[in-house]
């Protein structure tokens, strides 16, 4: 159609910027090796934990729980009714960027959540992390030091190599959450924690990255151009620092609600300047609708860290970049040079389809635990705004 012509030369531009950030394939191979690497080991180690606990008891071994296929809906994908229920170490997800696809170049930074049957505490966090050192000499020849933060409840994983990875495991149960939810319903609960437990904030937290996680690949994954305008906005907020502060989850929302909205798919400089406009309609600011959290259960706006400067430089700076864009001069906004305007002819040669959508294939060492809360469909409409009804 004709009307989509004029983004035409917004699309080569943000794809050609895409492909500078778009981390190396040397990269993504150290990125898959060390994260198979630390799941292939925590399991070993919940084997071991299992085993011990077993011998203590008296009990018979049971199987492991296996990894059900993901189904064409986008539904996650559960535990088999014969999972052993009285695990200790009950599985490991990938969460953050590994688990979203949003890997930049040069992005050193891996997260993992090792799910507890219980409360973890500080006594279990030792216990994993002294085994882990075992347990990495078996599955790989590569060396990994082990670095116990008890602080921010996990356990810091570093490679010794280029380039130098360091891959985050969060320990959490979702016990945390539970105890949370009721006693903010008002129940009356008889807590009996183990004196060394871990920061329930922390434990908190890392369940939420696991519902983001979740959220993004159900929702965002499967939305043109979403996740390539994330990443070249993730580079803006590296490069520039009044986009910062958006950064993260707030940044993934408003991508997803602004080209999600959409009444058809559109490429990728289309979908980057929807994403400017948003912005630029004033939705950060405080008199604005904000934006609505979709993975808690009460309203809450994914913005409120946000500071009432920091609203405006944002708003400002992404009016200046939609300028910018109307006149032609999105490569301004991009930080890169203008590409010539008629591209040479060249014979065509076939290239490959390269999926930029999936940079890390899937795990298939630990299953990943049903959603506690189904996302509501109808949860757009509500805004952080709005007070509860009564």
């Amino acid at each position: 159609m004709r009307p989509m012509r004029i983004f035409l030369n917004d699309d080569r531009h943000v794809m050609a910027k895409h492909s500078v950030v778009y981390p190396t394939q040397e990269e993504l191979e150290a990125v898959q090796n060390m994260v198979s690497h630390t799941e292939r080991a925590l399991k070993a180690v919940s084997d071991w934990i299992d085993q011990q606990e077993k011998d203590c008891s008296g009990e018979q071994e049971q199987p492991m729980a296996e990894e059900t296929e993901t189904t064409e809906e986008g539904k996650d994908s559960e535990m088999k009714t014969g999972e052993n229920p009285t695990r200790t170490l009950r599985g490991v997800m990938r969460v953050g960027l590994v688990a979203k696809g949003l890997l930049l170049k040069g992005d050193l930074d891996l997260e993992l959540v090792l799910l507890c049957r219980d409360k973890p505490t500080i006594s279990l966090l030792k216990r994993v992390a002294d085994n882990l050192v075992l347990q990495f000499e078996t599955v790989s020849e590569d060396k990994y030091e082990v670095i116990q933060n008890i602080r921010e409840a996990l356990i810091v994983i570093k490679s010794t190599k280029e380039p130098p990875l360091t891959l985050n495991i969060r320990l959490t149960s979702p016990l945390v959450r539970e105890e949370m939810e009721k006693l903010s319903a008002g129940e009356t609960l008889t807590v009996s924690d183990p004196p060394d437990v871990l920061d329930r904030h922390k434990c908190l937290a890392a369940l939420a990255s696991l519902r983001h996680a979740k959220w993004f690949q159900a929702r965002a994954n499967g939305l043109k151009s979403c996740v390539i305008v994330i990443r070249v906005l993730r580079d803006l907020c590296t490069r520039v620092p009044t986009w910062e502060p958006l950064r993260g989850w707030p940044l993934e929302l408003l991508c997803e609600k602004a080209i999600g909205t959409a009444n058809r798919p559109m490429g990728a400089g289309e979908a980057l300047r929807r994403v400017l406009e948003c912005l630029s309609s004033g939705i950060l600011m405080p008199d604005g609708s904000g934006l609505y959290d979709p993975c808690e259960k009460d309203a809450s706006d994914a913005l409120e860290h946000l500071e009432r400067q920091q609203r405006e430089d944002i708003t400002q700076s992404a009016q200046h970049a939609l300028r910018l864009a109307a006149f032609g001069q999105l490569h301004k906004v991009l930080g890169m040079d203008p590409l010539p305007t008629k591209m040479p002819k060249k014979t065509k040669v076939e290239t490959p389809v390269i999926d930029y959508t999936v940079q890390i294939p899937p795990s298939t060492t630990y299953a990943m635990p049903p959603l506690k809360r189904p996302i509501e469909e109808d949860g757009d409409d509500k805004s952080p705004s709005k007070k509860k009804k009564k």
